[in-house]
């Protein structure tokens, strides 16, 4: 019987090389599929992130525009000024988040959760002398200004709770002091729909709520 001849030293080296290679270029395959897979992940985070942004955009300008209906002297002047305060932070938010920040994920983790917690503070718990417009402990309040305002908490939640799923994606904490290669300018961030619409919005709210004082 005669069997397949015994590879020489030098066939065997080269067998050696090429399962080498074979093994290196696998390897770089799956690095390569692993980073695409990353930047997807990523790509969709933001995207949901805008989402969110702009489902809080919508809450934020309706539950003010209810205050405008409700009349500025309807509430104390602290929940007044700590409203028009706030308005500032979620201006921010929204800018951060149409501008593709590296820091709009933590804004929007950090300010989500902060502004629902506010949100529920002012209208949701019993009456109290500072900060506090209570729904709860009044008896004539609009089936409107109950949506407005749970919608505005739902949706403060919202954008925290997609922040913090953008913010894990992107490499967490540490990825706030990384640049971004697709972050956009201030100027195109102003300039977002999202973004014109929460400051003129919120603009023309103020003013109006101004003039009621």
């Amino acid at each position: 019987m005669y069997g397949l001849p015994a590879p020489s030293g030098g066939q065997s080296w080269r067998v050696g090389i090429i399962t080498v290679r074979a093994h290196r270029r696998d390897w770089n395959n799956d690095r390569v599929t692993a980073i695409d897979t990353a930047e997807r992940a990523k790509t969709r985070s933001d995207a949901t992130l805008l989402a969110a942004a702009a489902l809080f955009t919508v809450a934020v300008l309706l539950h003010n525009s209810d205050h405008v209906r409700r009349g500025a002297d309807a509430v104390n002047k602290d929940v007044f000024w700590a409203g028009t305060s706030s308005l500032f932070i979620e201006v921010a938010i929204v800018v951060l988040v149409c501008r593709r920040h590296r820091l709009a994920p933590l804004a929007a983790t950090a300010g989500g959760f902060s502004l629902a917690a506010g949100y529920v503070l002012v209208h949701f718990l019993p009456a109290r002398s500072w900060l506090s417009d209570s729904f709860t402990s009044a008896s004539n309040v609009s089936p409107l200004s109950w949506m407005a305002a749970s919608f505005e908490v739902i949706a403060a939640i919202t954008l925290g709770v997609v922040g913090v799923v953008a913010l894990r994606r992107h490499g967490g904490l540490a990825s706030a002091t990384r640049p971004v290669a697709d972050q956009l300018s201030l100027r195109d961030g102003l300039t977002h729909p999202f973004a014109l619409a929460m400051m003129i919005g919120n603009a023309a709210i103020f003013v109006i709520s101004f003039a009621q004082l």
